[in-house]
């Protein structure tokens, strides 16, 4: 069993990021705060709302926690050095913990800034969890940011929303017909995905280009009418453009005409649109709504996210 310690930022959607790229064809989980558990270890270092993943060790309470882990063989579990973290306890003595592990090592040694094998003990309401860290998510989102790259467009998506919603549909092709800057192409490819990106704008097309040759990143880039898809795709991942000049009526044609095309040109989506659109036109389309997240932007923007299927 895997513990994953997930974003509270949106857990909705860090949970079902999570649960996209695991094998299991029942995806039982259980999600304790915001740490969830999933008996398989997934490819967390493409994940964008995962923080840190461990092995789950022990799973008990504070009245059993000492007699779980003097009954527990850390021997088979421990190389070289250990360190002992306790999360979300202040009044457990870490050192009488440590000291348990220690007496059940046949070699033991400590080593606070750099061991080999690092144990957290997690509580959590009710329940303790004992684990060996496996790895964590040190993915530089934020050096990413629109702002920040060789061309910025103010409607560009927060890198790690972008990875999350190119992380829903697990597939090995993306197709955005709106790519723009090439913000999604961007998550999409750093993490090995055959890259499409259409768009109707020479210069937005020559930005996102550039964008991409600054990653050493290669996409198929088109001039082309997202109204005029004439290929069938693995996936489609897309933000439906607005700006603060965009009426809703005109988005709400675009998404209405968009939506019949995609439906014959691909078997999953996830689309992203301002929270100002009538969710009706996407439940009275073809569609079918697998889940639905709502993502706060600021005070006047909150994005609508659909993840897609037939």
């Amino acid at each position: 069993m895997y513990v994953y310690e997930l974003s509270k930022q949106n857990l909705e959607l860090s949970s079902k990021e999570l649960l996209s790229l695991s094998n299991s064809k029942t995806n039982k989980f259980t999600l304790l705060s915001n740490y969830l558990l999933i008996d398989e270890l997934v490819n967390y270092k493409h994940l964008a709302y995962t923080k840190k993943v461990y092995k789950l060790l022990i799973e008990t309470n504070e009245d059993n926690l000492i007699s779980d882990i003097k009954g527990f063989d850390f021997e088979g579990v421990y190389e070289t050095s250990f360190s002992l973290n306790l999360v979300n306890s202040k009044k457990l003595d870490v050192r009488v913990l440590a000291d348990n592990i220690w007496q059940k090592l046949s070699n033991p040694k400590v080593d606070l800034k750099n061991a080999k094998t690092k144990f957290e003990i997690i509580f959590l309401d009710g329940v303790v969890l004992v684990c060996k860290f496996e790895g964590e998510q040190n993915d530089k989102f934020e050096d990413r940011r629109a702002h920040l790259r060789e061309f910025n467009h103010p409607t560009s998506m927060h890198p790690r929303l972008a990875r999350a919603i190119v992380n829903l549909v697990d597939a090995r092709q993306i197709l955005d017909p709106f790519c723009g800057s090439g913000g999604i192409l961007l998550e999409a490819g750093l993490i090995g995905k055959e890259m499409i990106g259409y768009d109707l704008d020479k210069i937005m097309l020559r930005r996102c280009q550039k964008n991409l040759d600054f990653f050493k990143l290669k996409a198929q880039l088109e001039l082309k009418d997202a109204l005029t898809i004439d290929a069938m795709y693995e996936a489609i991942v897309t933000d439906i453009p607005y700006g603060r000049n965009s009426k809703t009526s005109e988005i709400t044609s675009l998404l209405s005409d968009f939506l019949v095309i995609a439906y014959k040109r691909t078997n999953k989506m996830v689309l992203v649109v301002p929270d100002m659109i009538d969710e009706n036109i996407i439940k009275n389309s073809r569609w079918n709504i697998k889940q639905e997240f709502s993502h706060y932007l600021h005070k006047s923007l909150t994005r609508k996210i659909y993840l897609l299927g037939k």
